[in-house]
C-alpha cells in the first residue's frame, strides 16, 4: 500500500474528531503529555488539549519560549514550540489561558520516545520476565519514562471502544519514572530495550505501551479500514476498538519509531493468515499517515508456541511467512526473528515467553545500528533467503542468502564447521503437500536442498509449520541469529 504522508490539515482534522459521547472540559492539557513526559527531539513540539471556551487564548511558556493558540469552535487547541535537541535536565513547562486556568508540567525532557505495539507479548510486563533477564536497577533520575496503557481498562470500558477518543481513556494514566513499581508493570521489551538504548545514545528515551493482550489487527486499526479490507465482525472489542481506545488519543505525536509483536490472533484465522503481510502494511501506512511522519517499524516474526500451538494458532506459520514477506512492500521495516525465544518446556503459559529479555537485546542492536549509526547493521540482521534455483535435472534446489555474517551455520557450529552440515527445518512443495527435505550447507551462504521423489519442487520453505524451535529448525548465521521462516517459489 502506498505510504502517503498526512496533508496539513490532517493534525487539525485528528484533534477536532471528538467522540461523540465525551464532554470537553473546561480546561486541559492531553492526557498524552505531563510531568515527567519526555518529547521527541528535533522535531517540532506541539502541544494539544481542550476547553470549552472557542475563541479564548491559550498561552505555553517552555524553555524561553512563548506561543499561543485559539481555542477552536470544536473545543481544541494546540501549541507549537521549536525543536529542540536532547535535554537531560528536566525543565518546567506552563501552560494558562485567558480564563484563569493554567497547568504546570514539571520534569519535562527531551529525547527519543518510542511506541510498544502489537498484542500481548508486546504488553507481556517485566514482573514475568525478571527471572529470566540479567539483575535489574531502578533509578528515578535515571532519563527513561514510562507511560503504561493496558488492554484490560480498554476492554472493561467499552464505551471508550466504539468511536476515536478525543483523550488518553484513563486518567490514571500518565508518565511515570522508572522505579520499581512502574517498571514491573510495563511491557518487558519496552523495558529492555529503552535500558539499552540508554547504554549507547545521547539523549533520554520515553516509551508508551500502545499494545492490547489478544488484539487483532482490525482491532489495532480505525474501523474504517478494517472494514476497508473487508473485516464486519471481531472479537474482543468492536472494529478498531483499540485504535480507538489505546492509539488514536496520542495521534499526532512526534516519535522515533515502534516496536510492534503481533500475529498470534490472525493465527487463529487460516482464511485470514494469508492475507497478513497485506493487512500489515495498511496499517502501517495509515498509521504513517495519521502521525504524519515515515516511523521506523520493527517487527517480530513470531515465536514457537510448543506443542500446545496447533489448538489455538492452527495458521500461525503462515503468518510467520507473511511477516517475512512484508519486508518487500513495507518501506523502512525491520522484522527479528524469535522462533528460538518461545516458551521454555517447563514454563506454564505455552503462549508468553519469559524470554523477552534476549529479544529486546536483538532489537536494540538493529536499532542502534539503523537509526543511531552505533554498531553495524550487517551483524544486527537475521539471515534471509534471495533465491531459490532449481537444478537442470530438478533434483537439487539452490536457497541462497544474504545477511549471513561471517557465514550459515547450525546451531552449536561454528560457520566453517557447518560446511557439509545437515539443517532441519527445510520443505519441498506448497502448503498442505510439501514434504521434508535433506538440506546440506554447500558454501558460506547457500544451502541446497535434495527434492524428494515425487514432490512438486516448484517451492521450497523452511520453518514452515507449527513447530518451528531449534529442535525443528536449526539454520543461523555467524551473527548467531535465528534464519527467518520463508516459503520461496522456485526458479
Amino acid at each position: 500500500m502506498e505510504n502517503k504522508m498526512a496533508l496539513p490539515s490532517q493534525e487539525q482534522k485528528q484533534l477536532q474528531a471528538l467522540a461523540s459521547n465525551w464532554t470537553c472540559p473546561e480546561f486541559k492539557v492531553s492526557g498524552a503529555f505531563g510531568s515527567h513526559m519526555v518529547l521527541q527531539r528535533e522535531r517540532p513540539i506541539r502541544i494539544w488539549g481542550f476547553s470549552d471556551a472557542p475563541g479564548s487564548t491559550v498561552t505555553g511558556e517552555f524553555m524561553g519560549e512563548r506561543v499561543s493558540a485559539t481555542v477552536t469552535e470544536q473545543g481544541t487547541w494546540t501549541l507549537r514550540f521549536v525543536p529542540h535537541s536532547a535535554v537531560w535536565e528536566g525543565k518546567l513547562m506552563s501552560i494558562y489561558d485567558d480564563r484563569g486556568h493554567s497547568a504546570v508540567l514539571q520534569d519535562v525532557l527531551v529525547g527519543d520516545v518510542w511506541l510498544i505495539g502489537g498484542q500481548s507479548n508486546a504488553e507481556h510486563n517485566l514482573s514475568s520476565c525478571l527471572d529470566w533477564a540479567p539483575e535489574q536497577w531502578y533509578d528515578k533520575d535515571e532519563p527513561l519514562r514510562l507511560f503504561a496503557q493496558t488492554r484490560q481498562y480498554a476492554f472493561e470500558h467499552q464505551d471508550k471502544c466504539g468511536e476515536p477518543q478525543p483523550d488518553v481513556i484513563n486518567p490514571d494514566w500518565c508518565w511515570k519514572l522508572p522505579l520499581e513499581d512502574a517498571a514491573r508493570e510495563f511491557s518487558a521489551i519496552g523495558w529492555f530495550f529503552g535500558k539499552e538504548l540508554l547504554r549507547y545514545i545521547d539523549a533520554p528515551v520515553g516509551l508508551i505501551m500502545m499494545a492490547a493482550g489478544g488484539a487483532c489487527i482490525r482491532e489495532l486499526m480505525p474501523a474504517e479500514l478494517a472494514t476497508e479490507l473487508g473485516y464486519t465482525t471481531t472479537v474482543a472489542v468492536p472494529l478498531g476498538g483499540f485504535y480507538n481506545s489505546l492509539i488514536h488519543p496520542f495521534v499526532p505525536l512526534q516519535f522515533k519509531g515502534q516496536i510492534f509483536f503481533q500475529g498470534e490472533s490472525e493465527g487463529c484465522f487460516p482464511d485470514r493468515a494469508p492475507l497478513y503481510d497485506k493487512e500489515l502494511a495498511a496499517l502501517v501506512a495509515d498509521e504513517r499517515a495519521r502521525f504524519g511522519q515515515d516511523f521506523p517499524f520493527y517487527n517480530v516474526q513470531l515465536s514457537d508456541y510448543r506443542d500446545e500451538c496447533a489448538a489455538y494458532f492452527p495458521a500461525l506459520d503462515t503468518v510467520r511467512v507473511k511477516q517475512l514477506d512484508a519486508l518487500a512492500t513495507i518501506p523502512n521495516y525491520t522484522l527479528t526473528p524469535a522462533m528460538d525465544l518461545g516458551a521454555p518446556d517447563d514454563h506454564p503459559d505455552f503462549a508468553h515467553s519469559p524470554r523477552k529479555y534476549e529479544l529486546a537485546m536483538r532489537i536494540a542492536k538493529l536499532a542502534l545500528a539503523r537509526e543511531y549509526r552505533i554498531g553495524g547493521e550487517y551483524e544486527a540482521r537475521a539471515p534471509k533467503p534471495t533465491t531459490a534455483q532449481k537444478s537442470a535435472d530438478g533434483k537439487q534446489i539452490t536457497v541462497c542468502f544474504t545477511d549471513i555474517g561471517d557465514g550459515l551455520c547450525v546451531l552449536g557450529q561454528s560457520p566453517r564447521d557447518s560446511i557439509g552440515a545437515e539443517v532441519k527445518g527445510f520443505r519441498v512443495g506448497p502448503k498442505g503437500a510439501d514434504v521434508p527435505a535433506r538440506a546440506v550447507i554447500e558454501t558460506r551462504g547457500c544451502i541446497t536442498v535434495d527434492v524428494p521423489e515425487g514432490a512438486d519442487a516448484s517451492v521450497v520453505s523452511y520453518a514452515y509449520s507449527i513447530r518451528a524451535s531449534i529442535e525443528y529448525a536449526d539454520l543461523r548465521n555467524g551473527n548467531n541469529l535465528p534464519a527467518f521462516a520463508f516459503c520461496l517459489r522456485t526458479e
